[in-house]
């Protein structure tokens, strides 16, 4: 336990306390963490790395956050230490007075409450305690309680305390609101918090499946506009999952059934007349003295006049904390006098106003309109600017949009500025910062009737379009979690400068753009029935633009080809067919080669799913003659399934391993194919396949247990979809171990449903009733569902119960190019025979045997060779048996699984 003590002050490290003369001072996180650092090592210079590395730990953050963080620092430290914290040019800073370290003081810890899904309240909420406890007594006993008031009133801070008291006995989740431009981002945004990726529009079912988990407290914050999409969320969460409970803050209630409303009153303010000593009991005066005594003597407080002046501004200010913060932060360079001054006007005009204004024009709106008059000409540009923002961005973010003519100096002066004033709010997120939502809708009606509108919205727009380079760089570099960390909430920023450009004063060119590059995000998060609606216009902007990119035009083909093959059904394929087509003319004249590899892949995976596999090949030969020299070896990632699908297994591991190879440049590559799926996935959904066909069970059960694993870890449904559709399932159900085939099977049912892949819920629906089938012995069910499925879809699933399969489906089966499974549709089709023709069935099923034999697939071979000792002729079965005992010796001769057991139990 360590205390340090200098010049007066005690730093208590153990405690996060600051004390002068006895006082405890108050320092928000960061400042606090630095003066600890520099303060452990007075008299040493630290460099601005180190702080920001100590400081920010998990965090990339710039000089500019450490800069606005010392200034804080200093501020609260007062006067008599300015000179306490030293910048040493070049090098760092230092911490100059002399330091007595105390390390045996006796303190008392309190536990911590935290949670990473709750943001940090920077200050102890004020005069809120018995509203607290009695909020959380009744979300006890109600499902829903929405908290209303005012803007500013104080709503999220309250619910973010109540929320709190939850932590330990259920999960906590906090989804601010603010940030949506509109309805329908909300179960988006939900779903997305909640770690599932989207891509569909039927989303509630996803979020419910998530919740019925854990028992959850939801806390939906800042409700009001979004207020119908907020109100059906909560009732559909509330009838569809008991276990989960809502918290909301919201201008007005959600006026949906088990609401509860709580109205969060003003703080309660001094009356007039009551002497000093009693008005500093009251709540609205114990929060001016607490933001004031960051600038101010305390001493000076403490005098009666200053007293009696500071309770008329709270009363002026009717106990609305952000006011009452504002006027506080005012202090800093007015004294209290003035201060009362420059309040009492705006309000008293203010109150003369529409009786029928909204609240928040009646008391928070003069507070901001009074704030704002304050500022300097760069500061009131640059809060306009910043209005632009969705949610979350750093100083670097802030410094892009903030315009050319502003030299860094001047914009960090700015920019610590108001931060100071709180009108710029740190965010819990190391190094990001926000305006409160107030403060951005009061600037962002500023900026509507401003001349910097159309300048500030367009550079906003522009930066969107530098961050999503960034994020596309990150993909192959960074882990799922990291990468949503960084780039998750982009899209809310993305959503803002579309539509702007999108708008009548917008810039379609720029919509082109952003539309075009943005693909990994709404791919990502799951959100590409949104993308699809913004793709299509984005093209019919393109189709009268006069001087289109072709660039823009070729990857928004690709991304509107990549998003109707996944979220629409096959029968879109056509128009998904000619998008790729379309890109590659382009990409040709362009001479990129990695586009034409996007589209050539996107175009073989359709052939692929519709069955064409001598045409998928044939597309991936003409991609090798026209790329191959400039891409060596890129033409495995289409060939590897299209071979093993032709029956040639040694040409699909060859090809399979060459892309595995290529896949280890990355942490992931979903960029370079037109199917965006993980190119490493999609080779070993290749390989534990073929291991099985080819007889290697033991290697194909343990390939298909850490596969599953990395799809699960690497988080990206497309990929996991395609890898338990079409390679896990039907190994397992295909070696007949059915309990690991339904568990498979529910995941394939969860990711698909959950994230709206109608391709993927196709083949879910037909596995499922083939699992049904094979449960029950119905030949119906199976025949039934067979029947509606079609492509690779339709062998898959006929393949894993095709014992069930009547003629008409095996014949169907027969007529295709269904290489890899021929050998077993041989033998199905002699055993339908054996009743009419024993002599034509047996030498079908040998015809069977030695296509198996000659492509090297020993588990066909297994099978072959078993139904021939069993209907054997008498003559015959000698040969049949010594022809099934050499076939089991290249299995290996510890394995039991069902047809090996079968197999041995007939000799």
């Amino acid at each position: 336990m360590t205390v340090l003590h200098f010049e007066g002050f005690e730093l208590d490290i153990q405690n996060r306390k600051l004390m002068e003369d006895g006082q405890q001072l108050r320092l928000g996180g960061r400042a606090f963490d630095i003066l600890a650092i520099l303060a452990q090592r007075a008299g040493q210079v630290i460099s601005k790395d180190e702080l920001l590395d100590a400081v920010w730990p998990t965090a990339q953050v710039e000089e500019g956050t450490l800069r606005v963080s010392l200034v804080s620092l200093r501020k609260s430290l007062g006067e008599r230490a300015r000179g306490f914290i030293d910048n040493v040019p070049g090098k760092g800073y230092i911490f100059v007075p002399p330091v007595r370290i105390d390390r045996a003081a006796s303190v008392t810890t309190k536990p911590s409450m935290s949670s990473a899904d709750l943001p940090r309240l920077p200050n102890k909420v004020i005069g809120r305690d018995e509203f607290i406890e009695t909020t959380t007594d009744l979300l006890q006993q109600s499902r829903m309680i929405t908290i209303t008031g005012t803007g500013g009133i104080g709503k999220t801070s309250a619910a973010i305390a109540i929320a709190e008291r939850f932590l330990g006995r259920r999960r906590v989740l906090f989804i601010d609101l603010a940030s949506l431009s509109e309805n329908a981002s909300l179960m988006p945004s939900l779903a997305s918090q909640l770690g599932l990726s989207v891509y569909g529009s039927e989303l509630l079912q996803a979020v419910a499946t998530e919740l019925r988990k854990t028992p959850t407290l939801l806390v939906f914050d800042n409700c009001e506009h979004v207020i119908e999409a907020a109100a059906e969320a909560a009732e559909s969460i509330l009838l569809e999952v008991p276990t989960s409970s809502i918290l909301a803050t919201s201008r007005e209630p959600l006026r949906i059934q088990l609401e509860r409303i709580r109205r969060l009153p003003p703080l309660a303010v001094p009356p007039e007349g009551i002497i000093a000593e009693e008005a500093l009991g009251y709540a609205a005066l114990d929060l001016f003295y607490r933001m004031a005594g960051l600038f101010k003597d305390e001493r000076e407080l403490r005098q009666p006049q200053i007293i009696e002046l500071s309770a008329d501004i709270v009363r002026k200010l009717e106990g609305i904390p952000l006011a009452i913060e504002l006027a506080a932060s005012r202090t800093l360079d007015l004294d209290i006098s003035e201060l009362h001054r420059s309040v009492a006007r705006p309000l008293a005009v203010l109150r003369r106003g529409r009786r029928n204004a909204p609240a928040r024009q009646q008391t928070l709106q003069s507070a901001l309109d009074w704030s704002f008059q304050t500022l300097s000409p760069a500061e009131k540009e640059l809060l306009l600017r910043l209005s632009t923002f969705a949610g979350l961005f750093s100083a670097e973010d802030a410094r892009a949009i903030a315009g050319d003519h502003l030299s860094d100096n001047e914009f960090y002066e700015a920019f610590d500025d108001l931060f100071l004033k709180s009108l710029l709010n740190v965010a819990s997120e190391g190094g990001n910062y926000r305006l409160l939502v107030t403060t951005r809708h009061y600037a962002s009606a500023k900026l509507a009737s401003s001349p910097l509108k159309r300048e500030a919205q367009h550079a906003h727009a522009r930066h969107c379009s530098v961050r999503l380079k960034k994020a596309e760089t990150d993909w192959t570099k960074l882990e799922t979690d990291e990468w949503l960390r960084l780039h998750g909430a982009l899209i809310h920023d993305l959503r803002i400068a579309v539509a702007w450009a999108f708008a009548p004063d917008g810039d379609d060119s720029l919509g082109i753009e952003l539309t075009a590059t943005s693909n990994i995000i709404w791919t990502q998060l799951g959100l590409m029935t949104e993308q699809l609606a913004v793709i299509e216009t984005a093209l019919a902007r393109a189709s009268t633009s006069e001087a289109l990119d072709p660039r823009h035009e070729m990857h928004l083909r690709l991304s509107h080809a990549g998003t109707i093959y996944h979220i629409k059904s096959s029968e879109r394929d056509p128009q998904a067919l000619a998008e790729y087509h379309r890109a590659i003319q382009i990409a040709k004249d362009l001479d990129d080669h990695m586009s034409i590899l996007r589209a050539s892949g996107g175009i073989t995976a359709i052939h692929t799913m519709n069955a064409d596999y001598i045409d998928a090949i044939s597309v991936a030969r003409q991609f090798d003659d026209l790329c191959g020299a400039k891409l060596p070896n890129a033409v495995s990632r289409m060939l590897a399934h299209n071979l093993h699908y032709i029956g040639d297994f040694e040409g699909a591991m060859r090809h399979a391993n060459i892309a595995l190879d290529m896949a280890k440049v990355g942490v992931r590559g979903t960029l370079n194919n037109g199917a965006s799926y993980d190119q490493r996935l999609s080779a070993l959904s290749t390989v534990v396949k073929t291991l099985w066909v080819q007889g290697e069970l033991r290697a194909a059960m343990q390939q298909l247990e850490t596969v599953l694993a990395e799809a699960i870890n690497l988080d990206h449904a497309i990929s996991t979809c395609l890898y338990l559709a079409v390679s896990a399932c039907p190994t397992a159900f295909g070696m007949r171990e059915f309990e690991l085939g339904e568990r498979l099977l529910r995941l394939l049912i969860e990711k698909a449903g959950n994230n709206s892949l109608l391709r993927w819920q196709e083949w879910a629906f037909t596995f499922e009733q083939v699992s049904m089938s094979l449960a029950s012995d119905d030949k119906e069910r199976f025949n039934k569902a067979l029947a509606n499925a079609r492509g690779a879809r339709f062998e898959n699933c006929l393949i894993v119960g095709g014992h069930l399969a009547d003629r008409v489906t095996i014949d169907r089966a027969l007529s295709k190019n269904a290489g890899w499974c021929r050998p077993e549709l041989y033998r199905l089709k002699g055993l339908q025979l054996l009743d009419e023709d024993a002599n034509a069935a047996r030498k079908l099923i040998m015809e069977g045997y030695l296509l198996s034999s000659q492509q090297g697939a020993k588990f066909w071979e297994l099978r072959c060779a078993t139904s021939m000792v069993r209907f054997a002729s008498e003559e015959s079965l000698g040969a049949s048996k010594s022809r099934l005992d050499r076939t089991l010796c290249l299995f290996d001769g510890e394995l039991a699984t069902a047809d090996l057991v079968e197999a041995r139990a007939l000799l």
